[in-house]
This record gives C-alpha cells, structure tokens and sequence, in this order.
C-alpha cells in the first residue's frame, strides 16, 4: 500500500482528466458524426491516453530534478524526487513502463483501425518525452502551454477519434478545442505560480512574457474561450444542443477567476483547474453522448 501510495504521489492522477477528456471526445465526436462505435477500441483508446499521460508526468518530474528546475527551496514538482522518496531511476523506470503498455495498446487498435492510429501514437510518444528532456524543451522558450494543446487537446482528441474511425477528422479537432483550452489553463496556472522559482532555474514560460496582470487577464480569456465555442458549436448544430451543460460549470470558472485575480496564484488554483476541466470536459462529453 505504501509503494502503491508513493506512485499516486508521483503520477499525480488530480490532473489525468487533461488526457482522459481529450480522448473520450474524440471517440464521441465519431460517434456523432454516425461513424460505427466501438465501445473495446473507446475503453483501449482511454487507458492508453490514461497510460501515457502517467509517462509524460514522469518524465516530467525526472528531467526537472535532474536539470535543478525542481529542488529544495524552488520548484518540487510532484514532491517525490525533491524529498528522497523515490529514486530517479526508479521514477524513469516507470515513466518508460507506462509508454510501453501505452504502446501495446495503441499498436492492437492500430491493427483494428489502420496503422495511421500509430504513427500518430509515436508522434504522442516522442512529444510527450521531449516536453521535459533538455534544454531544447518548450518550456524553455515559453512554448509550454502551445506543446502541451496540440499534444494533449489536438493530438489525444484526434486519437480517439481516428480509434473508431480509422481517419483524420477537423471536426474532432474543433471539438476538442473548448476543453483543451481549460487543460491548457492546467499548466498555465502552474507556470502562474511558479514564476519565480522556474526565472532562477532558468525556465522560460509564457507568464513571464507578461507583467502580472496582464498574465492574469490572458488566465480570463484562456477560461472566456471555452464557454463560447460550446455555445457557437450547440447553436449551429455542429455539436448536440446538450453540450451546453458544461456551462453547469461556469460558477467554478468564475470563481477561480476571482481567486488568482486577486490574489497570489497556489497550488489550490492549479488543482481547481483541474477540477474545472474535469468537470466541464465530462458534462461536454456526456452531452455528445446524448
């Protein structure tokens, strides 16, 4: 139990809606768009997204301890490198794990769906590792949150759309868009409140191009975006009218507006994002499937 609450600590499941969302709209989408559904390739789809998201924090957290981001009296990341308790070894033992069985799953609905599904996978694959591997990273060069939509919003939507349909589809891609941008908000909150420590580790977000207020004011309009595109898709009959339940959760954005407006930016506004996502990205998935 002890092991199995120390890799809870390090996967940091608060945040997987930002892949579990992504590919269930995607899968739903083609559901919509009267393609055949396939409830075993949603569910393998799901996990694997699930899977790869758990290497991609990984990865995250052994490259940000191994380059100094995250260390004592700066950037922690998810605590458990920092404060001795798992090895880096370890921890990249199991980032690479998890993209192994992530793989085993996207290559069976390849071999279901056509082998496209796994050249898109690779694409995720190498994404997902090289967001945190070195210099070169995005987020050395205020990239972050760009990688992190068209590699979790665009690219896990397409993924499951292309699950069940075997084909490239804009239409997946418009879908997705509304919830990518509150995942997107995810790591944007936390690049909010990590802008000094991320400046003396020598990181380069996209909060620092802005002066503080200013970086609040785009946190709005990233969270503004959403709710509009939800209503624009139900009102022209692109999406099923019942996708307007995700505006259920407008209070909570309103909210959490409020919180890092007039206040520091902490830990608990960049859970509340996610928690936002979630909630909005399954009441819009819940939507299509209606």
């Amino acid at each position: 139990m002890k092991a199995l609450r120390l890799w809870a600590k390090a996967v940091r499941p608060y945040a997987y809606s930002a892949s579990l969302v992504p590919v269930a709209i995607g899968g739903l989408q083609a559901r919509c768009a009267g393609a055949d559904f396939s409830v075993p390739r949603f569910v393998v789809s799901l996990l694997s997204g699930l899977l790869m998201h758990t290497a991609a924090n990984l990865w995250n957290d052994y490259y940000d301890y191994k380059h100094g981001v995250d260390r004592q009296g700066g950037g922690v990341g998810s605590g458990v490198l920092v404060h001795g308790e798992m090895t880096p070894a370890r921890c990249f033992r199991g980032a690479c794990v998890a993209a192994v069985l992530a793989g085993l799953g996207g290559v069976w609905l390849a071999g279901q769906v056509g082998w496209g599904l796994l050249w898109l996978g690779v694409a995720g694959a190498l994404g997902a590792w090289a967001y945190s591997a070195g210099p070169l990273s995005p987020k050395y060069h205020a990239l972050g949150e760009v990688w992190v939509f068209l590699l979790m919003g665009v690219g896990m939507t397409l993924g499951g759309h292309v699950a069940q349909t075997g084909r490239f589809s804009w239409g997946a891609v418009a879908a997705g868009v509304p919830a990518a941008l509150l995942m997107t908000l995810i790591l944007y909150a936390n690049n909010l409140r990590d802008v000094r420590s991320d400046r003396q580790a020598g990181l380069h977000t996209l909060p620092m191009l802005f002066k503080p207020t200013e970086a609040k004011l785009l946190a709005g309009l990233l969270l503004a975006t959403p709710y509009a595109m939800t209503a624009l898709m139900a009102l022209t009959r692109q999406l099923p009218p019942a996708i307007l339940a995700a505006w259920l959760t407008l209070p909570l954005g309103v909210r959490w507006f409020r919180g890092i407006w007039i206040g520091p930016v902490e830990e608990k506004h960049v859970v509340g994002m996610a928690l936002l996502h979630l909630s909005f990205g399954t009441l819009f998935a819940v939507g299509m499937a209606i």
